[in-house]
C-alpha cells in the first residue's frame, strides 16, 4: 500500500486520496461556499445589465410555476431539437421585440430544449476559431 501526507493536516493518507477524510468535508464546504459567492456575484453583474421589466418577467409566478413548468411537463422534458434532457424553455420570438413582448405568456411560442441547443439557438459561448491559410 503506497501512503503520502494529506494536503491540510499532514497525517499520513493512501494514494491517490488528496485529503483526509476529516478535511475533505471542511475543504468540500469551503469550495462549495467559495463557488456559491462567485456565481451569486456573477449573476448580479449580469443582472445589472439586463432590463429590470425581463428579470420581473422570468421570476413572476405565471411564467415561473406556471407556463414553463406546465410545458416542460407536456414535452416530456426532452429537447426539441437533438431529444436530449431539456433544462430551459425558450421564446421562439424573443421577448425583446415588441411581438415577442405581447406574445410571452403564449404557450406556441415556446420550445423546450438542453443547455446546448439554447447556447446555440442565442449564439452564445462560441469559440472564434481563425483558421490560417496556406498557399
Amino acid at each position: 500500500m503506497i501512503t503520502k501526507l494529506c494536503r491540510n493536516c499532514k497525517c499520513i493518507i493512501e494514494y491517490p486520496s488528496t485529503y483526509c477524510s476529516e478535511c475533505k468535508d471542511s475543504i468540500d464546504k469551503e469550495r462549495e461556499e467559495a463557488k456559491a459567492k462567485y456565481s451569486k456575484e456573477a449573476n448580479k453583474k449580469y443582472n445589472r445589465k439586463r432590463d429590470p421589466k425581463y428579470i420581473k418577467f422570468y421570476n413572476s409566478p405565471e411564467w415561473k410555476l406556471k407556463l414553463a413548468p406546465k410545458y416542460m411537463a407536456d414535452k416530456g422534458y426532452r429537447c426539441e431539437d437533438c431529444g436530449a434532457i431539456a433544462s430551459e424553455v425558450h421564446h421562439i420570438k424573443p421577448i425583446q421585440t415588441d411581438e415577442g413582448w405581447e406574445q410571452r405568456l403564449d404557450y406556441f411560442n415556446l420550445k423546450a430544449l438542453c443547455l446546448d441547443c439554447h447556447n446555440e439557438e442565442h449564439n452564445r459561448f462560441k469559440r472564434n476559431v481563425r483558421r490560417k491559410s496556406y498557399l
